[in-house]
């Protein structure tokens, strides 16, 4: 699948964007954190990138593997989804394979405070109403997911049920981008934090 597709994957994505991150996160070492990450667990990686769920009809909008702590999560669109009260089926799976489901309700979810299963259903639902391409919602979430992660030195420390304060991610982004002269990249976080900010 292409990286515009359901099948975006953690460890690419942190790969595609740490040339540009290298530049941008504090200290200038996202690239070699990620990279290191990669290396320790390339071998022993477990994590599956789950599609539409067979058993129900529900179709994935959003699959993501956490190749670094062996989870998964995808977000679905149920059969009987509503556009007017968006409502999605967050499945998430452990290293051991155990499999956690909830139902996000998107108008509930508040960006300053939030986990990354209800981020990731919110943006997927700015995706699906057309608020947004995936590069500008889903993928900027992981990517700002990753950032974190390489920040606190230890993605392990960061799980999906843990709230967060996604407008904070995304300026400290947007700051790096200003600061080091990338004012197209500044630009594509500017958008994306007005989409959580609305």
């Amino acid at each position: 699948m292409g990286i515009n597709g359901i099948g975006a994957v953690s460890y690419p994505i942190a790969g595609y964007e740490s040339r540009k991150a290298e530049r941008n996160v504090a200290e200038g070492n996202f690239a070699k954190q990620a990279a290191e990450a990669a290396q320790a667990t390339a071998q022993t990686s477990t994590a599956i990138l789950h599609g539409s769920d067979e058993e129900t009809g529900d179709i994935a909008i959003f699959s993501n593997a956490d190749l670094v702590n062996n989870l998964s999560i995808t977000v679905y669109k149920t059969q009987d989804f509503d556009s007017n009260n968006p409502v999605y089926k967050v499945k998430t799976w452990d290293k051991d394979g155990n499999v956690t489901e909830r139902m996000i309700d998107v108008s509930k979810v508040d960006p300053k405070n939030c986990d990354t299963a209800e981020m990731y259903a919110y943006t997927a639902n700015l995706k699906v109403s057309g608020k947004g391409s995936f590069e500008d919602t889903v993928l900027k979430a992981a990517v700002a997911k990753a950032v974190k992660n390489a920040e606190q030195r230890s993605s392990a420390s960061w799980s999906f049920s843990e709230k967060t304060d996604w407008v904070k991610i995304v300026n400290d982004i947007m700051q790096s981008e200003y600061s080091y002269g990338d004012l197209k990249g500044y630009m594509e976080w500017k958008k994306f934090l007005g989409l959580l900010e609305k």
